[in-house]
């Protein structure tokens, strides 16, 4: 059986990788790189110390890997983290690039985000082509996937085998330590966010996002990237799925764009106090009112069989999976 390697094995999409990866028996190895295997239980990986910031870790978990799913990143919109945001997302990528490159392995599956795109016009259809981000001043989190994906292709003419899939938000189940996107999915269902902008986004379900990317391990060309997505829909949307699953209201209503700066000043006292990251930034409210409205994912749908199952379903099984562990109410 071809052996794959996962980084960031213990996140949201290398949880569902697992997952998908051992029901179509591959061997499994897993990076572990902070202790935490919840992700893992219950399945037979190979568990093996690394950080992919510490390039001098990675020669020995590269040995024999036939197949590198590179998911590991820094999801960060508070610009104080710029440092540790590239150190993660270009600099991790060039070690996982050169230990790949160096062990001969097969293929290299780098997962970058539509983050890394001009977003702009949002109302023309997302497509490969679109420019990467190349602004110094552009948010941090988007330009470190810009510069991480030229890296992979700088590789690529090196003799490095990668393709690179762009997916859209993430959402569903099997995420054991939720980043900022889930959290915040988790948030509204507990009903934390009763007023929220009047924002949409596409929304890709993990699962589907984990089967087209192990499809582009065995049919992906070199050097080609994919924007891998599923539908757009209305946050509001999304909480009125959540109002019928949990037969309780989860948000009161909209507010306009301008409302949801006013609460900049209390999140950076907040982040202060905490030690912790800022969730509203002016980047995170970049984000979330410049969501690309056509996403055809249309290159994933005919090379590599992308098939997006309806959201409904996605946040559905997502709800149930944290209500099981005791994060939603």
């Amino acid at each position: 059986m071809a052996l794959a390697l996962i980084t960031g094995s213990s996140g949201h999409v290398g949880s569902n990788l697992i997952r998908e990866l051992t029901k179509q028996n591959y061997n499994v190895r897993c990076i572990d790189f902070d202790g935490d295997h919840r992700a893992y239980e219950g399945f037979d990986v190979e568990i093996i110390k690394g950080d992919i910031t510490n390039k001098s870790s990675l020669d020995p978990i590269f040995k024999n890997v036939d197949v590198v799913f590179h998911t590991a990143a820094l999801i960060n919109l508070d610009r104080r983290y710029r440092d540790q945001i590239r150190s993660v997302n270009v600099d991790g990528t060039r070690n996982v690039c050169e230990a790949s490159l160096s062990a001969g392995v097969k293929k290299l599956i780098h997962f970058s985000s539509v983050d890394a795109f001009y977003r702009f016009p949002i109302e023309e259809p997302l497509l490969e082509d679109r420019k990467l981000i190349d602004d110094p001043n552009a948010v941090p989190y988007d330009l470190s996937k810009a510069d991480g994906q030229k890296l992979v292709m700088e590789f690529c003419e090196k003799g490095l085998d990668a393709s690179i899939i762009h997916p859209t938000s993430i959402v569903g189940p099997n995420d054991f330590k939720p980043g900022l996107p889930m959290q915040e999915m988790v948030n509204l269902a507990n009903g934390k966010r009763k007023l929220l902008p009047n924002w949409g986004y596409n929304f890709v379900d993990v699962r589907d996002l984990s089967i087209t990317a192990i499809s582009a391990s065995n049919n992906g060309r070199t050097g080609q990237n994919y924007i891998v997505g599923g539908e757009y829909h209305m946050y509001s949307y999304i909480a009125e799925l959540m109002k019928k699953q949990l037969e309780r209201t989860v948000l009161l209503g909209t507010i306009p764009n301008f409302v949801a700066y006013l609460g900049l000043p209390y999140e950076y006292v907040k982040s202060l106090a905490t030690g912790k990251p800022r969730v509203l930034t002016v980047d995170t409210l970049h984000t979330g009112k410049t969501g690309n409205k056509v996403v055809p994912s249309t290159l994933a749908r005919e090379e590599l069989g992308h098939n997006p199952r309806p959201l409904e379903e996605t946040i559905h099984d997502m709800v149930s999976f944290f209500q099981k562990r005791g994060l939603i109410n």
